[in-house]
Formats: C-alpha cells, sequence, structure tokens
C-alpha cells in the first residue's frame, strides 16, 4: 500500500472502489440486490412478451376469430354461464378497459352471436351480458388452443419444477399486484 492507503496498481483492490462500496457509492452488496432484481424485472418482462407473443399468434393462426381483447372481455363470462350473466362495468374492470371501448366489443360480438345483451329486470340501467352456446364453443375452442400452446412449453420442466414455478409466479403476481395503487389487498383499495 502507498502511503495514502489505497492500493497500488497491479494489487488485489487497485483500480476498484473501496471495499463495501460501489462506483455509484452505494454498498456492494447493495448493488448486487439491485443487479438480482433487475435481473429479475428483465426475465418478468421477456416471459410477459413472451406469453403475448405466444398468445397473439395462437390468435393469428386460430379459425376461432376472437381477439385477445376480447378474450379478456369474455373470459368472466365462461365462469358465470349459469348464472343470469355479467354487467358491463365487471367485464370492462376485468379485461382493464373503459366501459364504452366494453360496450363497443360487445356490440361486436353481439352482432358475431357470441353473446346476447338484455337489461337487468332488477335495474333497468343495468345491461348484463351472456354467452350465446356459439360464443362459448368459440371462447371453449379459443381456450383449448392456447392452454396446447403452453402445455407443450410448460411440459419441458419436471413435475417438482412445475409446482416450484407455479407458486412463485403467483407469489411475484400478488407482489408486484400490491404496488398498484388502490388494486384489491392494497392500502386505500375499494
Amino acid at each position: 500500500m502507498r502511503e495514502t492507503g489505497k492500493p497500488e496498481a497491479g494489487k488485489p483492490g487497485a483500480g476498484t472502489p473501496e471495499a463495501g462500496t460501489s462506483e455509484m457509492g452505494g454498498s456492494e452488496a447493495g448493488s448486487a440486490v439491485e443487479a438480482g432484481v433487475e435481473d429479475l424485472a428483465q426475465a418478468a418482462d421477456r416471459l410477459f412478451y413472451a406469453m403475448r407473443r405466444s398468445r397473439a399468434a395462437t390468435v393469428g393462426q386460430s379459425g376461432v376469430g376472437l381477439s385477445m381483447s376480447q378474450l379478456a372481455l369474455l373470459d368472466p363470462l365462461a365462469r358465470d354461464a349459469e348464472g343470469d350473466g355479467l354487467p358491463v362495468g365487471r367485464l370492462a374492470a376485468a379485461a382493464e378497459v373503459s366501459v364504452p371501448t366494453a360496450t363497443r366489443m360487445l356490440q361486436q360480438l353481439e352482432a358475431k352471436g357470441v353473446i346476447t345483451r338484455r337489461r337487468s329486470p332488477q335495474d333497468e340501467r343495468q345491461v348484463l351480458v351472456r354467452l350465446t352456446e356459439e360464443g362459448a364453443e368459440r371462447l371453449t375452442a379459443m381456450r383449448t388452443e392456447l392452454r396446447a400452446r403452453q402445455y407443450g412449453a410448460l411440459s419441458q420442466f419436471t413435475p417438482q419444477e412445475r409446482r416450484t414455478l407455479a407458486a412463485q409466479l403467483h407469489r411475484l403476481t400478488g407482489m408486484i399486484s400490491a404496488t398498484i395503487p388502490g388494486a384489491p389487498g392494497t392500502p386505500g383499495a375499494p
């Protein structure tokens, strides 16, 4: 070491920041955590975009004739098959679109025979939406095609890897959802 207290060139520690700090002034441990978080965020982004591309490719190659936006709008109806229908506002919220956008999409789907719309007997201001038999068949066919593509990729994991990955993805989904202001389960949510 030189008298300045800094390592000499060619010696361990030369040309590097002081032990425990990074070039940016943070600790090495903090930088490692930040790098790990950044790597994970990038991997999550790549997964999200790969899933979107896969779904878009499935929709594009499918003869079902439903877009991904329409699928998102119709998905809650599949779970309500035996119900009286769902209000447009709930479908819009599930698809993360505005009510006017959902209404336009539903008008198109009604013209194609995929859904029916009717006024609620309890509240004339509310419009309830139901899948038609043809709509249910088309939605089932599209979901089957999407799942087949996903199964082809996900079946490459061992059963234990699938369980572990599923648990971690559920956990990650919860963590990310918790960062959304007003999302269910977050402070200030309705």
